[in-house]
């Protein structure tokens, strides 16, 4: 029986990997076995994340939302390795405005990080996946990561709603085209997560335009929880891990919430 715990000789890309969820997958990948290709905007700390883990690792200053950047990662990814085994969508960015306040800017830019660099990373990691069955994969698997305020309402995130049920329902439409091909595609969405702000999540501000601190908001957050917690990076990342090894081979076009039941409540 194929175990989760082995993601031996595969190689995957995971993006937004010098902090929060990504750093946690790329760690949790590492440690199974996986041939990593780190990818973020920030160059440096993606470095030090490859750093830290070892040699072999592939780190690159990437901005996901651009497509002269995805072509520079598969074209380092063919020439280390010649096939892709998993690509992980996990860079993105949290922009809080009341919907009454929030100008188109806010929903391009998120619309731009959260939706189109998703679009462009499977569309052009094509090549590479098949490459990767065509040298002997069961399967090869994308995981986007959404979040379940593309599930739900949240009070001051409409726009970041908007892109993230974009990804929800993207996800589904390729998993259903690719299929056939051993291609699958899933998306995990999680609740409220304790990362690196400064990262991924632009913070709210109260009616006078001062910034909320983050660990006001996130106690704030916490409250209507009914774990009575924020979640952590590494309550993300081993759903990751399953749904990227042949564990899930029968698994395409779902969607899993880790939220510590704040959409169940």
């Amino acid at each position: 029986m194929t175990s989760i715990h082995d993601l031996k000789d595969k190689v995957a890309i995971v993006t937004g990997a010098a902090s929060g969820i990504g750093r946690e997958i790329a760690t949790q990948f590492h440690a199974l076995g996986a041939t990593l290709i780190l990818t973020d905007i920030n160059g440096d700390g993606v470095q030090a994340v490859a750093d830290g883990l070892g040699e072999g690792i592939i780190a690159l200053r990437h901005d996901v939302a651009s497509e002269a950047d995805w072509t520079a990662v598969f074209a380092a990814v063919e020439a280390r390795h010649g096939r892709l085994d998993i690509l992980v969508n996990n860079a993105g960015v949290m922009m809080a405005s009341p919907f009454a306040e929030a100008g188109i800017d806010i929903l391009r830019r998120q619309q731009r990080i959260n939706v189109e660099s998703v679009y462009l990373g499977m569309q052009g990691g094509l090549p590479l996946l098949r490459a990767g069955l065509a040298q002997g994969a069961a399967t090869t698997a994308i995981v986007n990561v959404s979040s379940i305020y593309g599930k739900v309402g949240g009070a001051a995130f409409a726009a970041y709603s908007a892109t993230k049920g974009a990804v929800r329902a993207l996800s589904k439409a390729v998993a259903t085209e690719l299929a056939s091909s051993g291609i699958r595609v899933n998306c995990v969405m999680p609740g409220p997560v304790a990362t690196n702000l400064s990262a991924d999540w632009e913070p709210p501000r109260d009616a006078d335009g001062a910034i909320i601190p983050p660990d006001v908001a996130l106690a704030a957050w916490a409250k209507l929880i009914p774990m009575g917690r924020l979640g952590e990076a590494r309550d993300i990342a081993p759903l990751v891990a399953f749904l990227a090894s042949d564990a899930a081979a029968f698994i395409t076009g779902s969607e899993f919430i880790a939220d510590g039941g704040y959409t169940a409540a």
